[in-house]
């Protein structure tokens, strides 16, 4: 079973133990352990699952996981993606809910032993006795504190394992996993939207496809046609992120044998399987123990995720956080009342920036966009700090034909974080579609600097690292920057423009 080969891959449960800033977070089975020793406060409830609340300091919680482990991952949390993360630790708790109502109606048990286990395991993460102590009353926790914690966390995994009990994988699934086909391609791109433009295209190369048969090699059937291009795909798996469309044509083919035009979002596509990678072998043999395993883990992962929807469809789930409730609505496509919503939450908390900023994105996608401006320009006058919310007026300005007021925005973020990557790639690309030259030179300048001081960020790690290796120090020197290692910031020419400040 997938939960027990996690829990044999990990000696157990524990999933990481994080340490930072001088304090210790452990989290098991994807909880915090030691959350629940938060008192209580008075405060509404966000949300109610079945009539269970979710509370404000539970919510607080999760969010600050969420953005810990996105931090971690060296994603940026902002104060616009700030919001959309509330909503994601919402559905986290959500689901937490059903699980542990699931656990009482399954009367779900839990073997001490493994408790006991899990207690052993943590312990174990602590240089010493005092360490583990010391962590635990920073937490404001005692040891029965933390086995409560623990056992309720084997509780709900035991819950995971008994709905998505008894998935089975045949050999023809696991034959159909490990075949893979050598694929070249010939891509005849679409020169306009109509009709005629796409019969043009697939007339192109169906002619294409007729020279290929008679011998003319891929490289030479595109060359001299900017219309046209080839590509070697490599061996591709069933699994492979192409269009089902092509990998149905793909898996199709006889070795040598050339597809019919397949029509794309872009074009049309000739493929020809080059050679085939079949279930049979040494080969297969020593993959396919690991490819079922893959497999089932796959189809456990399925089955949760069903139960999981089951549950909620038949839950009765009320938002009452305004601001969550509108964002909800948003995901759910049903503008008018996310609008209200939103309006709601913000008469509740005026000068929050970031409620007027996701009500502008609303409006835009409603096409109201003099009160999509009009919003966004209260989100920028109530904190004018934040390069996002410039971006964001911008882009609704640049979408209402306001070019140069546009600019002035989009040049305000550049003041504000001039050393953001990303952001700045975002400028150069949006003056580019604009075809505002002075403005792209300023920011390919821009980006030019920064590389450099990415690169001399890197060469000084490199240098303390070698220093430590040289004096026989254990351990990775410590980071230079929060950046890491120096990304190529060399701004494309035909680099695309965003649309969207999200």
């Amino acid at each position: 079973m997938l939960f027990q080969s996690l829990r044999r891959s990990t000696k157990w449960i524990i999933v990481v133990v994080v340490v930072a800033f001088g304090g210790t977070l452990l989290y098991v089975g994807g909880m915090d352990l030691f959350a629940g020793s938060r008192s209580a406060t008075v405060e509404a409830s966000v949300a109610e699952v079945n009539g269970q609340p979710v509370r404000p300091e539970q919510l607080n919680s999760q969010v600050a996981r969420r953005i810990e482990l996105l931090q971690a991952q060296g994603a940026r949390v902002t104060g616009l993606t700030r919001e959309s993360v509330r909503y994601e630790a919402l559905q986290d708790l959500i689901d937490q809910s059903l699980l542990q109502q699931a656990a009482a109606e399954m009367k779900v048990s839990v073997d001490p032993a493994e408790v006991a286990q899990g207690i052993d395991s943590i312990r174990a993460q602590f240089p010493s006795a005092d360490d583990y102590r010391a962590a635990l009353r920073q937490a404001g926790l005692n040891e029965s504190q933390l086995r409560n914690q623990i056992q309720e966390s084997l509780r709900l995994q035991n819950v995971q394992e008994q709905v998505s009990a008894g998935v089975e994988v045949t050999d023809q699934e696991v034959a159909q996993a490990y075949e893979a086909v050598h694929l070249k391609q010939l891509t005849v791109s679409v020169q306009g939207d109509d009709e005629q433009a796409w019969k043009a295209a697939e007339t192109k190369a169906a002619s294409l496809r007729d020279r290929l048969a008679k011998g003319t090699s891929f490289e030479d059937a595109a060359k001299g046609d900017e219309q046209v291009a080839q590509s070697d795909l490599g061996f591709v798996r069933r699994s492979s992120s192409l269009p089902q469309a092509i990998l149905d044509a793909a898996f199709s083919l006889k070795k040598g044998e050339l597809s019919q035009p397949i029509k794309t979002s872009n074009g049309y596509r000739v493929l020809q399987a080059v050679e085939w990678k079949r279930a049979e072998g040494e080969e297969f043999a020593k993959e396919k123990d690991s490819i079922r395993q893959d497999l089932v883990g796959q189809k456990q992962q399925e089955a949760y995720q069903k139960w999981l929807e089951g549950r909620r469809a038949q839950a009765e789930i009320a938002i009452l956080d305004p601001a969550l409730r509108g964002y909800d609505l948003l995901v759910a496509g049903k503008l008018d009342e996310a609008q209200g919503a939103l309006r709601q939450a913000i008469a509740a908390e005026p000068e929050n920036a970031y409620l007027h900023a996701v009500l502008a994105q609303v409006l835009a996608q409603q096409e109201k966009l003099d009160e999509a401006v009009a919003e966004a320009r209260h989100a920028v006058g109530t904190f004018d700090l934040d390069p996002e919310l410039h971006l964001l007026l911008g882009n609704l300005l640049r979408q209402a034909e306001q070019p140069d007021e546009a600019v002035a925005q989009y040049q305000k973020a550049s003041e504000l974080d001039p050393y953001d990557l990303q952001l700045h790639l975002t400028l150069y690309g949006i003056y580019l579609d604009m075809d505002r030259k002075d403005e792209a030179e300023a920011e390919r300048a821009r980006l030019q600097e920064i590389q450099k001081l990415l690169e001399e960020r890197q060469q000084k790690q490199e240098e303390l690292q070698k220093q430590l290796e040289q004096q026989g120090g254990a351990g990775a020197a410590p980071e230079a920057g929060s950046q890491g290692t120096a990304p190529d910031a060399t701004p494309p020419e035909d680099q695309g423009a965003a649309t969207q400040g999200e």
